[in-house]
């Protein structure tokens, strides 16, 4: 059984890890990257790997933005986000949403672009991806870039290098130096424009990024460009052009065409020019890219106009002022709907930071409680073990029927004071005691939880069944699980029926994906009224008076499987019985 179990998990995670090393690869071979991507989307769906699907849905989806098969890309993007919306998986909901941010973004609609990077951006902030932020934060400076808000867009660019550096992302460095360096220029800071882009480029070669190097060598033709360098910038814009071409990059080859249009205009090479120039719009052909197409149409006009060809000229201006107008009518509806979007970046900016001193301060606050906790329940300790040994002094000095009865009343409340104060101090341990993962063996762990408890009432009366899978093998934190089963099989037992042949049935299982570990407690005990489930995982909560206990099992039991990223769920009927689920991640190494 143990064998059946491990073939699918190694296949599942071999597939993970081509996926993950087909998106590396995408920087220096996109087309390799979409081919090995669909081959694992063929093994994954042939062996029912839905997570490995949505996967390769989403980067292919990804891979074909940067194509600019926008069609193509949205046929993978609705696949993927079926799947990840049904088991909220966040980074795979963030990945996705960043590209559909990107495809909005890249095509000049900024208000749709914004909405979906937002969300990726959010998203990321919440499951801590560090690099990711940085990248999505990147597009959204770009925003701010396209609003000529430079000192804002400048701010992000270089809160992207901050996060990047903090990971050692150099790829992440790059991406945002390219934009920074483009800032520069605009505001005529050459010195830092040409430090940022050299910075680029050696990133860039160093790391292997043919991609990012395409748009880093462009960045670096626009200023010599800017400083009529000509044969510098040219040399820069042919080999932006070779790398961009060859790795299917639309955007970029259209830029760096209608760049090198311009560069031949100027020095009077006009045929030259021409040719570049209707290269850069047969690339633009039934795209939605208005700004290089106008553009590179008013550049046609003026060497038409200089050549005399009147005709020529005339259409080519029409083909400008169409273009120049969905601009124009695109960016005040952009201005109108981002406007807000914008703010809200800022807002969760600063939401952040204020969440994130909030919880340092309720972080600080608990840990001064836990101590303080601890150490009175310590302290308490000896004095309620001498209250007890009291018990036995009584016992044997005095007859009195009455005065036993009133004093085994005090004792079972000083017993149940210890039980509250052992329960406290077990709780403020687990809060501060570290995860340490090792293989869980059930059997044992289960076996001395229901010896612990033999002294119960009832107990000799209770039928214990118990099945635990053959072969598993779960790796987790030992005392996080015996506090788990403990507290389960304690409150069976604490509730169980005198009215019937009781029983506790105990099964620890992997669910039918394989995924999680379900740890199932199932008694035919007095049940949990209606009104009392909504609090029975209170602190001190007793959904009955008769049974004696702290309060905090349950307390503890949801402690400790939150602790562990797990969930608990319960089903119970009154005087029926109760059963509890404990779903836990599964990890097999």
């Amino acid at each position: 059984m143990s064998d059946l179990q491990e073939t699918p998990i190694s296949v599942e995670k071999e597939i993970d890890l081509q996926l993950e090393e087909a998106l590396k690869l995408r920087v220096s071979d996109i087309s390799q990257s979409v081919e090995v991507t669909i081959g694992l989307l063929s093994q994954a769906q042939k062996i029912g790997y839905k997570k490995g699907e949505a996967y390769a849905h989403t980067y292919l989806a990804f891979y074909y933005m940067i194509v600019t098969k926008h069609e193509e890309a949205d046929k993978h993007i609705n696949k993927a986000l079926e799947y990840f919306e049904s088991v909220n998986d966040k980074f795979g909901l963030a990945f996705t949403y960043n590209t559909i941010g990107s495809i909005h973004y890249k095509t000049d609609d900024y208000h749709l672009g914004l909405k979906y990077l937002l969300q990726a951006y959010d998203l990321f902030k919440q499951i801590g991806d560090v690099a990711n932020q940085s990248r999505t934060l990147k597009s959204i400076g770009s925003v701010y870039q396209f609003f000529k808000d430079y000192p804002k867009a400048e701010e992000t660019y270089l809160h992207c290098i901050e996060l990047s550096e903090s990971i050692d992302d150099f790829n992440g460095i790059s991406n945002a130096l390219n934009p920074l360096s483009g800032l520069y220029l605009k505001e005529n800071k050459i010195d830092k424009a040409f430090e940022c882009i050299n910075r680029s480029i050696d990133l860039k070669t160093k790391k292997g990024d043919k991609r990012g190097l395409g748009f880093a060598l462009y960045g670096r033709a626009k200023i010599y460009h800017s400083l009529n360098q000509f044969e510098e910038a040219e040399k820069d814009y042919l080999q932006s052009l070779d790398l961009h071409e060859k790795l299917l990059e639309h955007v970029g080859t259209m830029m760096t065409l209608n760049k090198l249009g311009q560069l031949y205009m100027q020095c009077g090479k006009k045929e030259v020019a021409k040719k570049n120039l209707n290269a850069c719009i047969e690339k633009g052909k039934d795209s939605h890219h208005n700004l290089i197409l106008y553009r590179a149409y008013w550049s046609l006009y003026l060497i038409a106009k200089e050549e005399n060809e009147l005709s020529d000229a005339l259409k080519y201006m029409e083909l400008h002022l169409e273009h120049k107008e969905a601009v124009q009518k695109r960016d005040v509806k952009n201005v109108i709907r981002s406007l807000k979007a914008v703010s809200k970046v800022e807002m969760l900016e600063q939401e952040a930071l204020w969440q994130r001193e909030k919880k340092e301060e309720v972080e600080k606050k608990n840990k001064e409680l836990d101590n303080f906790v601890y150490k009175v329940s310590h302290d308490l300790r000896g004095p309620i073990s001498s209250l007890m040994g009291l018990n036995n002094v009584v016992k044997l000095d005095i007859e009195d029927e009455d005065s036993l009865k009133y004093f085994a009343m005090y004792h079972e409340q000083i017993q149940r004071l210890e039980t509250i104060i052992l329960d406290f101090i077990d709780l403020t341990r687990m809060k501060e005691s570290k995860i340490q993962t090792s293989l869980i063996d059930f059997e044992p762990i289960i076996s001395q939880c229901i010896k612990a408890y033999n002294y119960m009432p009832n107990f000799n009366q209770i039928q214990f069944k118990i099945h635990i899978e053959d072969g598993l093998k779960f790796y987790s934190d030992k005392s996080s699980i015996n506090s788990i089963i403990q507290n389960l099989i304690e409150n069976s037992i604490k509730y169980s029926s005198t009215r019937r042949e009781p029983y506790v049935k105990i099964q620890i299982a992997l669910d039918d994906n394989k995924e999680n570990l379900l740890i199932s407690v199932k008694d035919n005990g007095i049940g949990i009224q209606d009104e009392y489930k909504e609090k029975i995982f209170d602190m001190f909560f007793r959904a009955n008076s008769n049974v004696h206990g702290s309060g905090l099992g349950l307390y503890i039991l949801k402690t400790a499987t939150e602790r562990l990223k797990g969930t608990v769920e319960f089903e119970s009927q009154f005087n029926e019985g109760t059963k509890f689920i404990i779903t836990l991640p599964y990890s097999c190494i």
